[in-house]
């Protein structure tokens, strides 16, 4: 009886993984964050993923998916403060031209979280790194050919923005009480890493950062 009742569980959790397996093969991108709920939390997931109304700072209730993302956007992304620029000052001497090769961005590749969610174009850092031997050449002559003409690639700047709840908060229909996520272009990512490695490398060595500097 143990037996067949183990075998029985056994064929359960089997049929559950092969089913998961399944769903998230399928799952059009822009449902990822449903599939994220529900594997963090299943019991809550239909309700937990729908944004509530939301108050704005006015008093207005904002219902619709169009109402609510402009309340976010005000929120995330406020205007510019007026502060006038500072004063001109004596400009060091301009950096050397950085010189770059494949196997800088194959590190920078190496370093990515193969499931984190892509950017606009929906290719994933896994398939980067599967491509990786493919695609440095190539991301070589685009860095090498942007550092030339002082040019990034505007589509590598393009970010969907995913809006998440933070935790413990006791009153969700309050723009605050949710914080952004920048969903970046995978590819843009790896150019950046690149050029952040050899800037750091560069001031270090030319002592140019305060010995109290932390962090970012």
């Amino acid at each position: 009886m143990r037996k067949a009742k183990n075998r029985y569980h056994s064929a359960i959790r089997k049929e559950k993984r092969s089913h998961w397996r399944e769903y998230i093969t399928n799952l059009p991108r822009t449902n990822i964050w449903t599939a994220a709920k529900y594997a963090l939390d299943p019991a809550t997931a239909s309700s937990s993923a729908r944004t509530p109304d939301l108050v704005d700072t006015d008093g207005s209730v904002a219902s619709s998916p169009e109402e609510k993302a402009a309340v976010f956007h005000a929120k995330f992304f406020p205007p510019r403060p007026d502060i006038p620029p500072p004063p001109a000052g004596p400009h060091p001497s301009a950096f050397p031209p950085p010189a770059f090769d494949v196997e800088a961005l194959h590190r920078a590749i190496a370093k990515l979280s193969p499931w984190k969610a892509p950017g606009p174009s929906g290719i994933p850092n896994i398939a980067i790194k599967a491509a990786s031997t493919t695609l440095t050449p190539i991301l070589l002559a685009i860095l090498t050919a942007g550092l030339r003409l002082h040019y990034f690639p505007a589509s590598w700047r393009v970010f969907i923005t995913a809006t998440l709840r933070k935790p413990g908060k006791s009153d969700y229909t309050v723009p605050g009480a949710f914080r952004p996520i920048a969903e970046e272009e995978c590819l843009g990512k790896v150019v950046e890493s690149v050029l952040t490695d050899w800037l750091s490398g560069f001031v270090e060595a030319k002592g140019l950062l305060s010995p109290r500097q932390f962090g970012g």
